[in-house]
């Protein structure tokens, strides 16, 4: 049996047995792959977590994602590291968008605080630059939910390095 066949009955298999929960998740997962597939998205994960992003009036940039049970954790609360990958993305977007086309940046340090749990219909990530080095962007964000509340603080550190294209 080939990679495909054996992908088919799996599908099969978990669409006949899912829950809803279950069944949400994989369109979820489809939905992500084919949205990638059509370009609408730079990354399978960003596609996943559905982020949607702008530049605010004072120059920070605000990152959102739907909270969904496909993030949760088994606590039902936004897993660790999608708070982690939401704050990384606005940082590194960030910082990337303020760069000459020939340079881009990676994450070489990521510090992060948890305050409260992730609830809500959605987490918004406002990120800012905090230092502009030669070789070297510090960045701090903070991570709230739809009622406010803040949810983690962050710093990072991006390292500038020449675009791969």
């Amino acid at each position: 049996m080939n990679n495909k066949q054996k992908l088919i009955e799996d599908v099969n298999y978990l669409l006949a047995n899912a829950s809803s929960e279950e069944l949400d998740v994989v369109a979820s997962l489809l939905k992500a792959a084919k949205e990638k597939q059509d370009g609408q998205f730079r990354s399978y994960i960003s596609a996943l977590m559905k982020v949607e992003s702008n530049f605010l009036e004072d120059g920070d940039y605000e990152v959102r994602i739907p909270i969904r049970p496909l993030i949760h954790n088994p606590l039902n609360i936004v897993h660790g590291g999608i708070t982690a990958t939401l704050v990384d993305i606005a940082m590194g977007s960030l910082v990337h968008q303020s760069l000459p086309e020939h340079q881009t940046a990676v994450t070489t340090e990521l510090k992060l605080n948890y305050v409260k749990p992730g609830i809500g219909d959605e987490l918004i990530c406002i990120a800012k630059i905090l230092n502009k080095g030669k070789s070297i962007y510090v960045c701090e964000a903070k991570v709230y939910n739809d009622k406010n509340s803040l949810i983690a603080i962050a710093t990072g550190s991006f390292f500038i390095i020449r675009s791969p294209k």
